[in-house]
């Protein structure tokens, strides 16, 4: 059977760099996306780091840029190391088989709940997979990879988190839902779907963390994502005391705060019981959204998108010296809003960081003055800018290619991504 991997071309990474290898930043089509590997390993460095410090394991989500390339750097080198990712799509799966392969990756989790229509092809890459992880937060999902091992002879155990609601409301069960207890008791008291399915821990993703607005909100959300697991985790330790469970913990604002995390926060009788394991993946990148966080700086933000201005409107708007029109819209940028205004930020040439991508169609970006300010100036017409996104994974998908620079303007590598599903 054919899956959509094999179906979905990309783009030839070795056609690309004979086309643009040695080419300045200057020189190269707009728009496109820039990532600046230098800031890139810097970031993913930290976040190995700070997982090590605290004796958290790490599992690093590649869903941001999709690359084999960026994934090997997530991955680490020397004693900071990790082989456990998450994967958004199984295109990102697929293309990172050689890397299992090389035993570069031996845990690859799904982050999606269990759907019917994806578990032949989940079968399939559980062939390939030494440690394939699925994700529910239904108790009729386990009914599901039930009745399809059944039908299809599978003997192997499929493993599994279960999602936990941090308060996102976008997946997963709360501790205080009786679902997730039926999850639980199915799966640790019914000896037939133990047969078939395996608890691996609970998955926390406190996403609101994202409404932080310094490094201390987000350190007090990445406690309420281990007390939150670990209270489930309890329950399932009080059925089968012999249970090894890992508690999965993070988004990326949360993930920076680990780098303060101070584990004495924790209530005196708030003892751990599972393995705890950190998981992020904007961090290599970063956006403006990160940046409304005050966890980074604009200069952690590897990712940049290249345009080009077109035309000068002086004094239209409501904000001098009036309004641009540059050559990326929604579908270069994305139309995202974060707590900074802006679909994205001037961030080069330098002296014009005061304007910001203020309104979007669909080809069409319009740079807007973020400030009234007597110093912010008309950026000339042909002028090459750099845009720091808003939400860089959003905007990332746009493009069949990156071009990777290394600390200057040259580009030393193309990226192609795993676009699809």
């Amino acid at each position: 059977m054919s899956f959509p991997y094999s179906l979905t071309p990309l783009a030839d990474k070795e056609t690309l760099l004979k086309q643009f290898k040695g080419k300045s930043k200057s020189e190269l089509p707009t728009p496109g996306l820039v990532v600046d590997r230098k800031i890139f390993i810097e970031n993913c460095e930290k976040m190995l780091k700070s997982a090590s410090n605290l004796d958290f394991e790490f599992r690093a989500h590649v869903k941001t840029h999709k690359t084999l390339e960026g994934t090997v750097l997530q991955l680490g080198s020397n004693n900071l190391k990790t082989d456990k990712i998450v994967v958004s799509t199984l295109m990102e799966a697929w293309n990172l088989i050689p890397l299992v392969e090389k035993n570069l990756i031996n845990d690859v989790l799904f982050s999606l709940p269990v759907v019917k229509s994806k578990l032949p092809e989940l079968s399939e890459l559980s062939l390939k997979i030494p440690n394939l992880r699925l994700m529910l937060d239904n108790y009729q999902q386990i009914n599901t990879l039930i009745e399809f091992s059944k039908l299809n002879n599978i003997t192997k155990k499929w493993s599994i988190f279960v999602k936990v609601n941090m308060g996102t409301n976008r997946a997963g069960l709360k501790n205080s839902d009786d679902e997730l207890d039926l999850i639980i008791n199915s799966l640790l008291k019914n000896e037939e779907n133990a047969k078939y399915v395996s608890l691996f821990g609970f998955y926390c993703h406190a996403g609101h963390a994202y409404s932080s607005c310094n490094c201390s909100d987000a350190e007090n959300f990445l406690i309420d994502e281990i007390i939150n697991g670990n209270i489930a985790c309890k329950k399932a330790i009080a059925i089968n005391p012999n249970l090894n469970l890992t508690i999965s913990v993070g988004s990326t604002p949360t993930a920076h705060a680990a780098e303060f995390l101070k584990l004495n926060k924790l209530s005196n009788d708030e003892k751990i019981v599972g393995k705890i394991e950190l998981h992020a993946g904007n961090y290599p990148f970063c956006d403006l959204q990160q940046i409304s966080t005050n966890c980074v700086k604009i200069e952690n933000v590897s990712c940049r998108v290249l345009a080009d201005v077109l035309s000068l409107y002086p004094n239209r708007g409501d904000k001098k010296p009036g309004e641009e029109l540059i050559n990326a819209g929604v579908i270069a940028l994305a139309r995202e809003f974060g707590p900074l205004p802006g679909h994205g930020r001037i961030y080069s040439p330098k002296g014009y960081e005061n304007w910001i991508v203020g309104r979007l169609s669909q080809e069409h970006g319009i740079l807007t003055p973020l400030n009234e300010n007597e110093d912010t100036k008309l950026i000339p017409i042909d002028t090459r800018v750099e845009i720091v996104p808003q939400h860089s994974c959003i905007t990332a998908a746009s493009y069949p290619w990156y071009y990777i620079v290394d600390g200057d303007d040259i580009v030393v590598d193309i990226w192609v991504p795993f676009r699809g599903w």
